[in-house]
This record gives C-alpha cells, structure tokens and sequence, in this order.
C-alpha cells in the first residue's frame, strides 16, 4: 500500500525513459534556452520596471536607493529608442521637492547616428501649495513650462526639446510629480548637452481671461552628467555642410533648420540668405534657401501674384518696410535699439502704414508707391491692412473689412497672407481666439475663391514677463506657441486638399537662435518685435516659399 505512489512514479519514467539524469539535463537545457530570449530581446524586466544600461546616474530616492538600475549593455548592442520604450521608473511619480529638486533624465546615452533621435525626459516633483487653483492649463497642456534644449559643443546648435506630458494619470494634477519628455531628433554631427530651466510651475504661464501676466521666476533645472554623441560614420550625412549647395530649393516657409557661423560654410555665403548680427546664417535640413533680391521678389510677384492681400500688425509693418522700400530700413543710427528694434517712429513714405486699408504699388527698381488709380500691368499691388489680430480691440471690427463690395473695391488677389496671434495671446482667451479663427476661416473661403493662403505665426516669445501695468500682455512662450498652432490646426484642417496653405513659421527662426542669443536679442527687444537682420531672414524664407515654385 505505502509502496504504490512510488512504484506509479518509477512507472512514469520509465515510460518517458527518463532517469535522474536526464531530467537535469532538461532542466539544464531549459535555462539556457531562457538566457537566449533574455539575450534577444536586450532587456530583464522585472515588474514594470526595465532593467537597462543606457541611462545616466539617477537620483537617490528618499530611502537611499537607486532610482533604477543600468545594466543592459553587457547584453546588446547599444542603440537608440524612443521614449515609449523607455518606461519612466516608477520611483519618480512619489517624488516631491523636499525629496528632490526638478531635473532633466537622458534615459539612454549611448553614441547615435546622424538623424537619429534621443529621448529626453524632465521630472518635475510635486510642490503642494496652499494657494488658490487660479491658473489652469488648457486641455491636455502641461502644468508646468519648461525652456529645454540640446545644445552642441563645436557647433552650437540648438535643438528645442518640445516636451509632451508623459503617459501618466499624476501629469493631469496640479499637485502631483509630472514627467514631461520628447523624442529629439539630432541631424548635425557634435556632442550635445542639455540646457535649460523651468519658467512657471502652476499653470501661471496661461493668464486666461482677466488673469494678470505672472513675474519671470525660473527655477533651476538639475542636469544630467552625461552628453549625446552624434556621429557620421561613413560620412555620407545628407545634413552636412558640404552637401548643401545639392539640395532642392525650399518651397515651404515652415523648414526646420539651424543657425550656421559664416566662417564654417564650405560655400560662399552670398549664395545663402544674409547673416543675422552674430554672422549667422539660416540654413534648413531639407532644402536650400537662395538669396532674393527685393527687386527680384517683386519681379516674382508681378509674374505670380500680382495683386496680394496682407494682413497684420507692426511685425506686418515691419516686414512689408523691407519689401516696399527694395530692402532699406532705416535712418537712425544702424546699430541702436531705435533702428534695429523699436523702428515705431521712423518716417515712412513708402505707403501709408497707420491707414486701415492701405493700397501700395511695387516697381522692380523704384520700389513701393502708394497706389492711385487701376493697377497698372507692369507693377505688383499689395493692399496692406493693419489689424490687431482677431481681438475686440480692431476698431472698426476686423469682420468689416469683408464688406459685400469687398472684392469690388480691393480686387480678387492669387495671394492672401495673415499675420496674427500677438495681440490675440496678449488680450483674448484661447477659446475666443479659436471662435474668430473659425469665422476668419469662413470668410477666406466665401472671399478668396481659390487664392493661395499664407498664415504667418506671432512671434516668438521667451525669457521674460510683459509686466507693463498699462498693458498687462499675457504672453508666454508656451502660450503664445498654443495660440499659434490653434490657428494652424483650424486651416490646416478646414481646407485639407482643396487649397494652399503656408505657414510662415517666423517663431521658429527665432526659437532656433543659440540659446544665449535668443534670450539676450529678445531681451532688448520691445514686445514681439525682432532685430532688422531676423526680419530680412524672416523675408527671405517667405520669399524662397513665394518664388521657388511652392504655391501656382
């Protein structure tokens, strides 16, 4: 009786031939065959946390611990991934700022190629606050804005890191950790390190409706000890200087770019828009921007579009200076603020620029006129109307310029170009902002039956507060970015396939500058105003877009 269970298992193996021998051989075969899909797949995963080589030294937790391990590398080649395929370790999402202050985590550091990506993440721990939750986000934004960029130690290129919320339910409260991150694709060959700080925490970069803007009190971030080394191995980068010259001419007025010291171009510089005040030239990734004569735009134009719509503000004003007087600027003293920057008071005799509705005609050697009469065949017309974007302080409203006689008094142009979103983000609400796109949207389709659209963004804005107490300007550098894409967002999808719409992404330039720079020019700007060398760069990708066959 006793004996039967064990005289059934001899049984067994002896059916299956199995002696103890060759069971640990199984069990032996078995592990190694599990050491191989470790192998594999490059990874341990233990939860839900990966075990990987790739990432930086972490924070300490409270306790002591490691925030996570790095131990990949001992079993794949090392290559890039995206932040999706990164996990964020689960110890951030409990840190606050009496664990650790806010800091910037490169989860994976290894050397990548040319065009290859990087992900980049910002932790931020939770500050809990006693004050009042007057200031929110706007759906699916961050509550906290973050200036971060790579920037590369022979070039000094910078690259803006656009974060994005982390998929975490803590990025949707006001009072928990929030982790921001982006995947940065990095084109020029260098070694690159992070830069950059935390500009409001709170939501206080948003000052919705009556809000007042909130004084410019950037927190420190901690950065990572480790750099991204991004190389050319075979020497064939289709970004490298030396094959510039070959590629297609820019048909677009948005092209992401870098700025590029004249003394590095293996080309000569004339055949490349002019430099800006640090010798700096513009030069995109993908295409080549050539250099335009305004005598040669407007020759463009009488062939293209000779009748063009242009509407704006002081930044309109601005560019239309350069393009109407054959590209002069001013009379002041060319190196002051006076001439390169708060131009407002200098004489102006080229149209009428304070007009409401001001019709001007352009001659390829004499420049711009202020129009009398019919619009003569050999000379371009742009009909300049000055508006305050969209807002309710366009006196009269910005709707009575579409009267039923619209297209009788100013005629039916190819070309309609609009300038907005300054004025908007200084003194609307996102959601007014956004019901007035719509209705603008409307009235391009009833008024401009197939004419090509031109939608220039604001301006960019960064490093500071607008803290006039007469004007109380909300802007933000991540305020004035969503208004912006509002705006792109509604045309873009209103006339999906059926018309032409550029965006004349003029934040962009700005955006790029090296970091310094950007934050020293903007500084000694007035409000959403631009050097005069950034408004002849401005002009000139407008005018590669317009000219080099982007819009018929």
């Amino acid at each position: 009786m006793n004996d039967e269970p064990s005289g059934r298992l001899a049984a067994v193996r002896q059916m299956f031939g199995l002696g103890r021998k060759m069971w640990a051989a199984v069990l032996a075969l078995t592990a190694f065959a599990g050491l191989l899909i470790v192998y594999s797949y490059g990874f341990l995963e233990v939860g839900l946390d990966h075990i990987r080589i790739e990432g930086p030294p972490l924070p300490d937790l409270p306790d002591g611990s490691s925030a996570d391990v790095d131990t990949s590398q001992a079993l794949r080649p090392p290559r890039f991934k995206l932040c999706r395929d990164l996990p964020v370790s689960a110890g951030y999402w409990n840190l606050t700022t009496a664990d650790h202050s806010a800091f910037v985590e490169i989860p994976q550091h290894s050397d990548i190629g040319v065009g290859e990506s990087v992900c980049v993440r910002v932790v931020v721990p939770a500050q809990y606050t006693v004050a009042p939750m007057t200031f929110v986000p706007f759906p699916n934004a961050p509550w906290d804005s973050v200036m971060l960029d790579l920037v590369g130690r022979d070039t000094n290129t910078s690259v803006p890191v656009l974060l994005q919320m982390a998929d975490h339910t803590h990025n949707y409260f006001r009072d928990r950790t929030h982790v921001y991150e982006a995947d940065v694709v990095l084109r020029d060959a260098d070694v690159y390190h992070a830069e950059g700080y935390i500009e409001f925490r709170h939501a206080r970069w948003n000052a919705e409706a009556f809000l007042d803007p909130q004084p410019f009190e950037p927190e420190q971030l901690k950065m990572p000890d480790v750099q991204i080394n991004v190389l050319d191995e075979d020497g064939l980068s289709p970004y490298s200087l030396q094959r510039y010259m070959d590629l297609p001419l820019c048909t677009d007025s948005d092209a992401d770019g870098r700025w590029v010291s004249v003394d590095v171009l293996p080309f000569d510089a004339s055949l490349v828009p002019p430099p800006d005040n640090h010798n700096l030239v513009w030069l995109p990734y993908d295409c080549r921007l050539q250099r335009f004569t305004y005598s040669n735009f407007t020759k463009c134009l009488l062939r293209k579009y000779p009748l063009v719509h242009w509407f704006g503000d002081s930044n309109t004003r601005r560019a239309l200076k350069k393009v109407s007087t054959l590209g002069k600027w001013c009379a002041a003293e060319p190196d002051s603020l006076v001439c390169t920057c708060n131009d407002n008071t200098e004489p102006f005799t080229n149209y009428n620029a304070n007009q409401r509705i001001s019709p001007f005609d352009l001659d390829p050697e004499a420049g711009g006129a202020v129009a009398t009469g019919a619009q003569s065949e050999n000379k371009s017309r742009i009909v300049a109307f000055k508006w305050d974007g969209l807002t309710t302080r366009n006196n009269p409203p910005w709707a009575e310029y579409f009267t039923s006689d619209f297209e009788e008094r100013l005629g039916r142009p190819k070309l309609a170009l609009f300038g907005m979103t300054n004025w908007d983000t200084a003194f609307e609400s996102r959601a007014f902002f956004a019901g007035e796109v719509a209705q603008l949207a409307d009235v391009v389709d009833a008024k401009y039956p197939g004419a090509a659209v031109v939608l220039r963004t604001g301006q960019y804005y960064c490093c500071t507060s607008d803290m006039d107490k007469f004007w109380k300007r909300r802007y933000s550098r991540l305020r004035n970015s969503f208004f912006d894409q509002t705006l792109i967002d509604h045309f873009k999808t209103k006339f999906a396939g059926s018309r032409n719409v550029l965006v004349w992404n003029v934040a962009q330039l700005s955006e790029r500058r090296p970091y310094k720079l950007r934050e020293d020019d903007l500084l000694k700007c007035a409000a959403n105003h631009v050097r005069s060398e950034i408004i002849e760069i401005e002009n000139q990708v407008l005018m590669n877009a317009l000219c080099n066959n982007a819009i018929d």
